[in-house]
């Protein structure tokens, strides 16, 4: 932007994104001269949300489960301090060890493997997944759990990572990092299990990359291409894949990171792609308490209604029906709705 302002005397700018930055989702940063959409590109000329994509058959909406893994305290008055104690649970490895059971046990059922499609003159069985994480040591910590418990209960699913030196920033919940293919400057420990995680990508599939930097970004396009043709079952990501990486056989979203806002939005959409009549919405499985914030940003990128067409409903309040949050409104469900008509029909 600096550079084309500075540049040229008569230009006319203008942009496009399903994100934008609005005042309150602009994370204030020093290192941008603007913060928001507007202030770069100024009045918006025309909005097309996400509703809007959804309701045109452009994208599919998001069916979220929220898997509760760790029981906050109550009145605990020093949040800074609550926050580390909190991450430190959330890394624990007991809990790792439990979320990975719930994968590996709920893994066929959330990406479709009973389905069966046609795809480029192949017959395939469901979907991909990736799973995306706090930190380099915590990706770490699953992908070895991963291995441990598929050898343990013999169970055959390809399980791959990646990372960059980007990743060891402080953690940007709103905004996550642009693709970085830095490994120079990882530390020996986080360098080393890179290198254990490509060697066995090596020995799956016959390659013979490294984290040298020519290497990693062969590394990273061949996993690209492996993940859009669902050869890789669980991407396991800190930042890397989780903006604008679009693979149509990606179904499932396993979360164990903060996400608000933009970074949401953009991390969720990477299961939404349109593929067939056998993918109806993007599944996303969180196991941090992630309701509030997911309402927060889908409220802010499309309106006060918009939960309601960008989240499908549970299969429980789809039988038992629910009540509208936003609206108070009742809405009846398949049993009620099904004895209404026996009552009404009773022959």
């Amino acid at each position: 932007h600096l550079a084309i302002t500075k540049t040229f005397k008569n230009y006319f700018m203008f942009g496009f994104t399903g994100t934008p930055i609005f005042p309150k989702n602009s994370n204030g940063s020093s290192k941008t001269l603007f913060k928001t959409t507007e202030q770069t590109f100024g009045d918006k000329l025309h909005t097309y949300t996400i509703v809007n994509a959804i309701n045109d058959g452009n994208v599919l909406p998001f069916r979220i489960d929220y898997i509760n893994t760790i029981k906050e305290k109550e009145n605990i008055q020093d949040k800074k301090v609550n926050a580390i104690d909190i991450e430190k649970a959330m890394s624990d490895p007991n809990r790792i060890r439990e979320i990975v059971s719930y994968v590996v046990e709920h893994f066929e059922q959330k990406t479709m493997r009973n389905k069966h499609y046609e795809l480029k003159d192949q017959r395939l069985s469901g979907f991909n997944s990736i799973f995306a994480v706090s930190s380099i040591p915590v990706a770490k910590k699953y992908y070895l759990e991963f291995k441990k418990q598929l050898e343990e209960k013999n169970k055959t699913l390809t399980i791959a990572t990646i990372f960059s030196y980007s990743a060891n920033e402080e953690e940007n919940t709103d905004n996550l990092d642009d693709e970085s293919f830095d490994t120079e400057n990882l530390d020996l420990s986080s360098r080393e299990f890179l290198e254990e995680a490509i060697s066995d990508y090596n020995k799956k599939f016959g390659t013979n990359f490294d984290t040298s930097s020519d290497g990693f970004q062969l590394y990273y396009e061949d996993l690209s291409k492996r993940t859009k043709n669902k050869e890789i079952d669980i991407l396991i990501v800190v930042n890397m894949f989780l903006t604008g990486f679009d693979a149509t056989t990606l179904n499932t979203l396993w979360v164990d990171k903060n996400l608000r806002m933009h970074g949401l939005i953009q991390a969720f959409s990477r299961t939404n792609r349109i593929l067939n009549k056998v993918k109806t919405f993007g599944n996303i499985v969180c196991f941090r308490n992630l309701e509030r914030a997911t309402e927060d940003a889908i409220k802010t990128f499309g309106d006060e209604n918009s939960v309601n067409v960008i989240l499908e409903k549970s299969y429980d309040e789809y039988i038992n029906g629910f009540t509208d949050e936003e609206t108070g409104k009742k809405f009846k469900g398949y049993k009620d709705i099904c004895e209404e008509i026996i009552a009404k029909f009773p022959d």
